[in-house]
């Protein structure tokens, strides 16, 4: 697990998508950074990558899931114990993880992706999808939606129109600058920043 930014500052865990810890979550963890954040960005994937679809469907099942999200449980561990409020953003496989987090955030920001929440959860939720996503279908964007929403999380969905998954990460498939400039400000906008 790396940190990223200074001491003291307030702390965000920075869950990464299926292609593992890439230069485009590193440049989110330095725009984290750059807000006046604290970043806790853990491996998940032990330092492997992926760079296709299909290898970073390997690469997932090889690793499994119950050790993916032990990992990004061992990492909202870390940032909870500075018992100072907290955030957490996931990408994708990694926003999948943040929603069922033993130690909730108190502000979740996931990007195209999701899943009803177990437990406690977050006061503050915001989704950044993608219409007619084929990897975060309309009927899971809901059934997330509604289960927080169960919850009296404050929620938000933000839909992106014209891009696709990954519209969020420079150097992935689907990279999209407009999509990815407006979604960096409606972040650091949660994040009070």
């Amino acid at each position: 697990m790396t940190w990223y930014g200074p001491e003291g500052a307030p702390p965000v865990l920075l869950l990464h998508p299926w292609w593992g810890v890439t230069p485009s979550i590193i440049e989110w963890a330095d725009i984290l950074v750059g807000a006046g954040r604290r970043v806790l960005l853990p491996d998940l994937f032990d330092g492997r990558t992926a760079d296709t679809p299909a290898d970073a469907e390997a690469l997932v099942r090889s690793i499994g899931s119950e050790a993916i999200h032990a990992r990004a449980e061992s990492a909202a561990a870390e940032v909870a114990a500075g018992e100072q409020p907290w955030a957490a953003v996931g990408f994708s496989l990694g926003a999948f993880h943040a929603c069922s987090l033993a130690v909730v955030p108190d502000d979740l920001t996931l990007f195209y992706g999701g899943q009803p929440p177990v437990g406690r959860t977050a006061r503050r939720v915001r989704l950044h999808v993608v219409e007619g996503d084929e990897y975060f279908t309309a009927e899971e964007l809901a059934e997330t939606e509604t289960a927080f929403r169960a919850t009296e999380a404050d929620v938000d969905a933000y839909h992106y129109l014209n891009v696709g998954h990954w519209f969020a990460e420079p150097g992935s498939p689907a990279f999209d600058d407009a999509a990815f400039a407006l979604a960096r400000t409606r972040v650091l906008k949660q994040l009070g920043v």
